[in-house]
């Protein structure tokens, strides 16, 4: 095994509040624990809650290295960081889906911009403070409501 300070390192950087990785380089094992590392390093030094693995600059992923990679997601995830792998050239997804392997439950985006939407937190929408009006009359007005007549 060859010293991970010699072994080419996966470009990370903090957009948004979400830590990109973008995979450029061949996956082998040594490149694989590298990454795995200054990962795990990186979610603990920024607290965070997102991590989008771009993976668009590779054009060939083997069924073992798709496999590590989503171990890597999954201790991101234990983390706390939601992983989102994005960028897949069709060529590697059929590839992938012919070797069999498992993609379920995977968040997936086509690419960078539709990963940072998946991560966005959504804004919850305003409560009602007042009753809808309805003007169709066919509902009776509850008790107290406006329009009710005394007996």
């Amino acid at each position: 095994m060859a010293l991970l300070t010699d072994t080419p390192g996966v470009a990370m950087q903090l957009s948004r509040g979400v830590v990109v990785a973008s995979i450029q380089v061949d996956l082998d094992e040594d490149v694989l624990a590298r990454f795995r590392e200054d990962l795990l390093a990186r979610l603990q030094e920024t607290g965070s809650e997102g991590v989008i693995f771009d993976v668009s600059g590779m054009h060939t992923i083997d069924s073992e290295e798709f496999a590590a990679l989503r171990r890597i997601m999954t201790m991101a995830s234990l983390m706390g960081a939601e992983p989102v792998l994005v960028g897949m050239q069709p060529g590697v997804v059929s590839a992938l889906i012919e070797s069999g392997v498992q993609a379920e439950g995977l968040q997936v985006a086509i690419d960078l911009d539709a990963g940072f939407d998946l991560l966005e937190p959504q804004a919850e929408p305003e409560p009602d403070t007042e009753p809808e009006d309805t003007e169709t009359g066919d509902e009776e007005p509850a008790a107290g409501e406006a329009g009710e007549r005394a007996p």
